[in-house]
This record gives structure tokens, C-alpha cells and sequence, in this order.
């Protein structure tokens, strides 16, 4: 385990969570984004915030347990690097879990922020919290395993 990928992940994983719970709500707070079928206030304390964390808490989990496990991997074989290809997307499977979760009505109240809600939780969740950060801090036996990874090392390093 490197410092430099582990500074990605919480960099990233920071930057997820400044734009969940301080950039998102405030364009729902400023009505950049209107809903009125719910009051905003109730609406952002009640539903956004616990569908969020529970989005937020998933995606975290997934990359954690994604790097933990590739910086721990026994690599010798392309065989071998298409297995750990496959444990990729299973894992990618829980933020899209956790996404179909958070705007499901267990925590989302208003249809007016069904879209707009679906779409940061699939920036947040899947690109922000787990895409990047393990397309840019994979260890280097399994570092091209997530998609687009080559391009990312070029741009954010590694």
C-alpha cells in the first residue's frame, strides 16, 4: 500500500463529500435546482441527508474494500487479472445499489428531485467516490483494471 494512493482515495473521497453535503443541498437550498412538492428545509433534514449517507457510506466502503483487497491480490496470470476484472464490477455493483436505495422512496420524498437527485448520486457515488479513486489508486498489479484507468494515471499521476 502506497501513501500517494491512499491520499488519492481520501482526497477523493473528501471531495465526494464536500459536494453531497454542502454543495447539493445549497443548490436545492437556493432553488438553482426548484422542488415543490416538498418544503426544501424538511425535505434536505429528512430524506436528502439519510439517503445521502447512506450513498456516501456505501461508495466509500466499496473502494476500501476494492483496494484492500487488490493491494493484497497474488497476480501472476492474465487469468488471474480478469477474475480481479470481474470483482471490480461486482463491487461497483453496491454504490448502484445504494443509489437505487437513496432515491427510492424509503428515503427520497419528492418526485420534483427524482432526476436531479439520481444524477448527483450517480456523479457522487459511482464517478466521484468509487471510478476515480480506484482508477487513479489501484496497487500496480491490478492498476488498469477499472475502466479509463490508463487515461486517469496520465492525468491525476500514479
Amino acid at each position: 500500500m502506497k501513501a500517494t494512493e491512499i491520499i488519492r482515495i481520501v482526497i477523493f473521497g473528501f471531495l465526494g463529500f464536500i459536494f453531497m453535503f454542502f454543495v447539493q443541498p445549497w443548490m436545492y437550498e437556493n432553488r438553482i435546482i426548484p422542488i415543490k412538492d416538498v418544503p426544501v428545509g424538511e425535505w434536505l433534514s429528512d430524506s436528502y441527508t439519510t439517503g445521502a449517507g447512506v450513498v456516501f457510506a456505501v461508495s466509500i466502503l466499496a473502494t476500501v474494500v476494492w483496494y484492500v483487497l487488490a493491494a493484497n491480490a497474488k497476480v501472476t496470470t492474465a487469468a488471474e487479472t480478469d477474475r480481479w476484472r470481474v470483482i471490480w464490477w461486482v463491487l461497483l455493483l453496491l454504490p448502484i445499489i445504494s443509489i437505487c436505495l437513496g432515491i427510492s422512496p424509503v428515503f427520497n420524498s419528492s418526485k420534483d428531485a427524482l432526476v436531479s437527485l439520481t444524477g448527483f448520486y450517480i456523479l457522487d457515488a459511482i464517478v466521484i467516490l468509487y471510478w476515480l479513486p480506484t482508477g487513479t489508486s489501484s496497487p500496480s498489479l491490478l492498476m488498469y483494471i477499472p475502466p479509463g484507468a490508463r487515461l486517469l494515471r496520465g492525468i491525476f499521476g500514479g
